[in-house]
């Protein structure tokens, strides 16, 4: 499953993931520093908000749950509801899966924020600005900048790439995918995007290769054998995306299993013939 999503408000599994935060530092009061600036500051006057959303990227990075990152989310906003990161990740996923009303909700929220903000945050304040004014607005320039600003910034970089899956810009997904993989500690889930990229672009085998590799990363997670499961599926190898599916099934019960009996209907169907 591309953007590792099980739930976005009661709805089913969704075929994208987007692209979130998982470094957030500590700091004092309601400034966080870094003087090497190579992942962007997070403003919050809360500790503990600083705590929950750490736990909620976490959600989306390690377990690919988005229940669990909004539950975080949320609870980091009872702590700080002027938590301007908090906001714009509520929004930008929203946004991401088209829920305009709780994007106009939580990006508002991020728009009107009070909060001094980090340089980062105020490049992010322009891009929510531009999309609540206009839904359709291109803002991968903007997010270049953030790279620029923080280039080791995991955030940053996934962020860019959502962008350019909207905007159907799949080689130049591939490089940001590609070049972010080239720097320390980013997650095995951009293997998982990069493969999503590949196959928009027809490019089965570099696809595959891509997820093959998500899942040496990630052997005890459902969603690399979920997303290996589609590639299969998108290259009509019907018995293998059944056993991929059924694999992801087994590690987490929640996953996979409508998409593993329609696999095995299509394979038992061709072997008839």
């Amino acid at each position: 499953m591309e953007l590792v999503i099980n739930h976005l408000n009661n709805s089913s599994i969704m075929k994208r993931l987007f692209y979130f935060f998982l470094f957030i530092f500590l700091g004092v009061s309601a400034f966080s520093q870094n003087t090497q600036l190579k992942t962007m500051p997070i403003t919050t006057t809360s500790e503990k908000a600083r705590a929950l959303n750490t736990e909620a990227m976490n959600a989306v990075y390690e377990d690919g749950d988005l229940q669990k990152f909004e539950k975080s989310a949320f609870d980091a906003l009872k702590e700080d509801s002027d938590f301007f990161m908090v906001n714009y990740e509520l929004a930008f996923a929203y946004f991401y899966f088209k829920n305009e009303n709780k994007f106009k909700d939580y990006g508002n929220r991020a728009a009107n924020c009070k909060t001094k903000l980090s340089k980062g945050e105020l490049l992010l304040k322009e891009i929510i600005l531009k999309l609540l004014e206009n839904r359709n607005a291109n803002v991968t320039e903007l997010s270049k900048k953030l790279i620029d600003l923080y280039p080791d910034d995991i955030f940053a970089y996934y962020q860019l790439n959502l962008f350019q899956d909207l905007n159907n810009d799949n080689i130049g997904r591939v490089e940001t995918l590609r070049n972010a993989l080239q720097k320390p500690n980013m997650p095995a889930i951009f293997y998982n995007n990069l493969g999503y990229a590949y196959m928009k672009l027809g490019k089965n085998e570099e696809a595959g290769n891509a997820f093959d590799k998500y899942i040496e990363l990630a052997p005890n997670v459902p969603n690399p054998y979920d997303s290996k499961g589609d590639y299969f599926m998108s290259t009509k190898n019907y018995r293998k995306a059944y056993e991929s599916y059924m694999k992801a099934h087994e590690i987490d019960s929640s996953w996979s299993y409508k998409k593993a009996i329609y696999a095995k209907a299509l394979a038992d169907s061709l072997e008839k013939k």
